[in-house]
């Protein structure tokens, strides 16, 4: 009887060390960096989901979160040029490294098949470890100890805290929207119409300040307080469309509204002025692109730049000033390569250094030296815009294109204190001229002599980001935003307007 139990617990370990030996390796994937790519935290959600799916296996399985996994693989995606490496790093859940593995490959095309090879080397390298017993599993040091069965008392139900592990911190993600008071941040209802464009005006003795808005061919003017508030708007004929909207004080006191306007191919541009609650025209056919900023960070003045036959954008641009209706131009300022009104400013180094700042037509950030040589250029995109005007083609059988379409970019804003404020727009798709962005966000950055160093940004925009200004003065942000596009059964669409407070 003796040995017949001894044998029955030979088989029952024999048994238990088999169903252990068969139990599946549990792996989370976390989140994957990525260095030196466009659409970022697209790439670094892709890659996650990529090596997840190509590490579940018959002896290893993906699971949904780090409480509920043996091990956690951390990984960097980098790209140098076209050629990239992802390097991968697999630690127990309690923090210790059991390996690490990397892929390399010459072009994006090689990207899916790099995943794969990855995968199979960490199957490979966590199996044989898990096989030598050096990966504690998790749920054996969860479940307790059995006890043979007592009489029921009031302690007769025990909650072991292993049971149901907390969520590490970094599981939930709350928007900061939400964590801070809303006094840190103003958001207006929805406005009737797709703006493309934004500009602000006087600031009102109850508080309220003007802001003005530009749709394809309507201008907008609102009073924005506690909410915001149309006071007028005229609309531009079927052959116009609006390319900027922008304003400035003239020397007697009176704002004046410049509005960029395109007509068959030419400029076309107007003025605009506020008197009671109308907009008034004061002058038109103006053959000027107009733009209003600080150059280096100085005094909002406004800057015109004419438009040639065969390039875009002709010559340097200069202060603009109306007198009458006539514009008279002064103080030309010299353009580095690359560079145009709308995707032009500059900035002081430290040593007092005048360096100039574009967005080149790939939508990179360029630095130009005093001699307008090229110092640095970003890694990453910035700008992006869906605005665009159109000039003939001069090349229509090779394109098979009897138009060719410019877009226009978002502004770089430099502040008094050298800070440079540059939009950054990301999309389902850009492809040729049709182009269609889903989110934005504004990055603060600044020069530290050799490049150019991200201070702040802030969160994604869940919609399009078509404009946005730095207001210095009361130190606010305003996000101009799509939140509908128009319907292909026609209307408008919307708009809307955040004001965040920089603190």
């Amino acid at each position: 009887m003796k040995k017949l139990q001894a044998m029955l617990a030979i088989v029952m370990l024999l048994l238990c060390a088999v169903s252990v030996q068969a139990a599946q390796l549990r792996v989370f994937v976390a989140d994957m960096n990525a260095i030196g790519v466009p659409n970022r935290d697209e790439m670094k959600a892709t890659l996650q989901v990529l090596l997840s799916s190509r590490l579940s296996g018959d002896k290893i399985m993906a699971v949904g979160s780090a409480a509920e996994a043996d091990v956690v693989v951390t990984g960097t995606y980098v790209t140098i040029g076209k050629v990239f490496s992802i390097d991968a790093l697999a630690k127990t859940a309690a923090g210790r490294s059991i390996t690490r593995s990397f892929v390399q490959g010459e072009s994006q095309d090689e990207l899916i098949p790099a995943v794969g090879k990855l995968a199979e080397k960490l199957s490979a390298d966590l199996v044989k470890i898990n096989a030598a017993g050096q990966i504690p599993a998790i749920s054996a040091a969860t479940v307790p100890a059995a006890v043979a069965p007592l009489a029921a008392t009031k302690s007769d139900f025990i909650k072991y805290e292993q049971q149901v592990r907390p969520a590490p911190v970094g599981e939930f993600i709350k928007p900061v929207d939400y964590e801070r008071s809303n006094s840190a941040g103003w958001q207006s209802k929805r406005l009737d119409g797709v703006a493309n464009l934004m500009a602000t005006g006087k600031s009102l003795p109850d508080g309220s300040r003007e802001i003005f808005l530009g749709e394809a061919r309507r201008l907008s003017y609102y009073r924005q307080g506690a909410d915001m508030k149309l006071v007028a708007e005229t609309e531009f004929r079927s052959s116009e469309k609006i390319l900027s909207v922008d304003t400035v004080e003239a020397a007697d006191g009176v704002l004046d509204i410049y509005v960029t306007i395109m007509r068959s191919a030419e400029l076309d541009s107007q003025v605009w002025r506020v008197k009671g609650d109308a907009l008034v025209q004061v002058a038109k056919g103006l053959p000027y692109f107009f733009r209003s900023f600080s150059l280096a960070g100085g005094p909002k003045k406004l800057y015109a730049q004419s438009m040639g036959r065969d390039t875009d954008f002709y010559g340097d641009i200069a202060e603009a000033t109306l007198t009458g209706s006539k514009i008279t131009l002064k103080n030309p300022v010299k353009m580095p390569r690359f560079g145009d009104l709308y995707s032009f400013n500059q900035f002081r180094d430290r040593e007092g250094k005048t360096l100039s700042i574009v967005i080149n037509r790939d939508n990179y950030l360029v630095v130009y030296d005093q001699n307008l040589q090229e110092l640095w250029r970003s890694n990453d995109q910035f700008g992006g815009s869906e605005l665009f005007f159109q000039k003939d083609d001069a090349n229509p059988l090779v394109t098979s294109d009897k138009f060719r379409s410019i877009y226009m970019n978002q502004r770089i804003q430099v502040t008094g204190k050298g800070e440079i404020l540059v939009g950054k727009n990301d999309g389902f798709w850009v492809l040729g001229d049709a182009r269609s962005y889903k989110k934005g966000a504004v990055y603060n950055m600044a020069w530290n002599g050799s490049s150019l160093e991200e201070k702040w940004r802030t969160r994604d925009t869940q919609n399009y980001m078509p404009d946005y200004y730095y207001d210095e003065g009361r130190n606010e942000l305003l996000i101009l935003q799509t939140v509908q596009r128009p319907g292909v059964m026609g209307g408008r669409g919307a708009s809307a307007l955040a004001i965040k407070k920089v603190e």
